[in-house]
């Protein structure tokens, strides 16, 4: 599974001159539908998030790219698995 760990990136994939991409509202309130059915329940969501990051990044990875298998990260992230840089 590490092809999709958005550490083994290069800027090449994710180069966003490379892979324009822009969501209107319509759209992602689609793409919400689409990725709702692959999460925990709320109850759940504190024990087994975790469940849901490799089939919602699948989902996401085959519908826009490899890119997207970053989806999930944020600023602050660095001393998880790289994260976002914010300098």
């Amino acid at each position: 599974m590490s092809e999709l760990w958005a550490r083994t990136l290069t800027w090449a994939e994710v180069d966003p001159l490379r892979h324009p991409f822009e969501l209107d509202e319509e759209a992602a309130e689609a793409l919400a539908g689409l990725i709702a059915p692959l999460l925990p329940s709320p109850e759940a969501v504190e024990e087994h998030w975790w469940r849901s990051l490799d089939p919602v990044t699948e989902f996401l990875v085959n519908r826009h790219g490899r890119w997207a298998c970053g989806w999930n990260w944020s600023v602050g992230e660095g001393d998880t698995d790289g994260g976002v840089v914010d300098v």
